[in-house]
C-alpha cells in the first residue's frame, strides 16, 4: 500500500488528499535535500533522458530535489529505478547521471504531461508597466508560478537582464529570445540562464533542449538562499491568491484547501531579503471569480495559511497600481493595499 506526500499540490494530488492517501508537506524547496538525508527510504524511481554519447542521462526540464535523491542513493547503495524519456529535453546540470549507477532502466511508456495553456490575463499589460517602475535595466530576475507574473514579464522593455528563477517559464524564454534578457550583468553566472525547473511548455522545451546559455540545476544550488544573495539588483515576483491589510501573502490554499506550496517564493524572499537592492514584489489580479472577490483582504480567511510575512514584501503589484510596503506603517499599508484593490471592493476594506 502506498501513501503519497507532497510538498506542492496540484489538480492531480487534490483528490487523492481528499481520499485520505496523499498528505501535504510544509517543505520550502531549497531543504528538499535536507529532508531526504534524514529521512529514510528503500528505492527511488526518477525519470530521466537516455544517456548521452557520454553514457550520462539528464534530469531534463525538472532537476529541483532530484540531484540531492539520486546522489543520496548512489551514497547508501539505494536501488535507482530510470524511466528514460526519448523526449525529454537534454540540459546541464553538472551533475548528469551515469547509465550504469542505474538499478533498472526502461523506456517511457507514456508521454510527458503538458501544460495546459492559460489565456493571458487582461491586465497583463498594466500590470507589466507598474513592474517597469521596479524592474530596471540589468536586474536579474525570479518569477514564480502564476500566468500573470509570467505574462506581465514578458512584456517588460528593458536591456541586460538576467535570469536566476525557480520555474523558466514562457514569459522569461520571450525576454531570452528577444535579447532582453541576456544574462550579461549578472554577478553570479553570467551569461548563464539558470533554473531549477522549466514548464512543461513545447516552447519552453524547445528553448532549454541542448541549450549551452542554459542550466537547469538542483534546487540546492538554485534556491538556497545564500547564493540567491549574491546577485545585485535582485528582482523577485511571485503571485499571491490573497493579500490582507498587514502585508501577509496567502499563495498556498483557497477557502482552507491546499492547492498548491509554497515552491520558491519564501527562498527567493529570504536572498532577496539580504541584498541591499534586492526587491521582494507580489503581483496579482485584483479580484477572482469575475470580479466577486478581492484579492486584496481585511484578513486571511479560516483555514488560510501564510506564505511570506508582512516582513518579507517590499511591493504588491495590481492592475491598479503599485503598494509599496517596505518601511510604512501598518497604517500606511492599510491605505496602500486598498488603494491597489479593486474600486468596487474599497469601501468594504475600508469599513469594519
Amino acid at each position: 500500500r502506498f501513501r503519497i506526500r507532497t510538498a506542492f499540490a496540484t489538480p492531480a494530488s487534490r483528490p487523492l488528499a481528499a481520499a485520505g492517501v496523499c498528505e501535504f508537506l510544509p517543505l520550502p524547496f531549497a531543504r528538499g535535500g535536507a529532508f531526504f538525508r534524514s529521512e529514510p527510504f528503500d528505492v527511488v524511481f526518477v525519470r530521466l533522458s537516455p544517456p548521452d554519447a557520454n553514457g550520462r542521462c539528464s534530469f531534463g526540464w525538472a532537476a529541483g530535489y532530484t540531484p540531492e535523491l539520486v546522489e543520496r542513493a548512489l551514497e547508501l547503495g539505494i536501488p535507482i529505478v530510470a524511466e528514460l524519456d526519448p523526449a525529454r529535453p537534454r540540459t546541464q546540470s553538472g551533475r548528469e547521471v551515469p547509465a550504469e549507477a542505474l538499478f533498472r532502466a526502461c523506456p517511457a511508456t507514456s508521454a510527458a504531461a503538458v501544460d495546459t495553456p492559460v489565456p493571458a490575463s487582461p491586465h497583463a499589460a498594466t500590470i507589466a508597466a507598474y513592474l517597469r517602475e521596479l524592474v530596471p535595466d540589468g536586474a536579474t530576475l525570479q518569477v514564480g508560478i502564476g500566468s500573470v507574473p509570467d505574462a506581465a514579464v514578458a512584456r517588460l522593455d528593458r536591456r541586460g537582464l538576467g535570469i536566476h528563477t525557480e520555474v523558466l517559464g514562457p514569459g522569461l524564454v520571450s525576454l531570452a529570445t528577444r535579447g532582453a534578457a541576456d544574462n550579461s550583468r549578472k554577478r553570479v553566472d553570467a551569461g548563464l540562464t539558470i533554473a531549477t525547473i522549466a514548464s512543461i511548455d513545447p516552447t519552453v522545451h524547445a528553448f532549454v533542449d541542448q541549450n549551452p546559455a542554459v542550466a537547469v540545476r538542483g534546487a540546492d544550488e538554485v534556491l538556497d538562499p545564500r547564493r540567491i544573495a549574491l546577485h545585485g539588483s535582485l528582482r523577485c515576483v511571485n503571485s499571491a491568491i490573497s493579500v490582507d491589510l498587514h502585508g501577509q501573502v496567502d499563495a498556498e490554499t483557497i477557502r482552507g484547501e491546499q492547492v498548491a506550496g509554497v515552491g520558491g517564493q519564501l527562498d527567493f524572499f529570504r536572498g532577496a531579503g539580504l541584498v541591499d537592492d534586492g526587491l521582494r514584489i507580489i503581483a496579482l489580479e485584483s479580484t477572482a471569480g469575475g470580479g466577486r472577490h478581492s484579492r486584496i483582504v481585511r484578513s486571511l480567511g479560516p483555514g488560510s495559511v501564510v506564505t511570506s510575512t508582512r516582513y518579507d514584501v517590499d511591493y504588491v503589484v495590481t492592475e491598479h497600481g503599485i503598494a509599496r510596503l517596505a518601511g510604512r506603517t501598518d497604517e500606511e499599508r492599510r491605505r496602500a493595499l486598498i488603494d491597489v484593490a479593486d474600486p468596487a471592493h474599497r469601501d468594504a476594506l475600508r469599513n469594519p
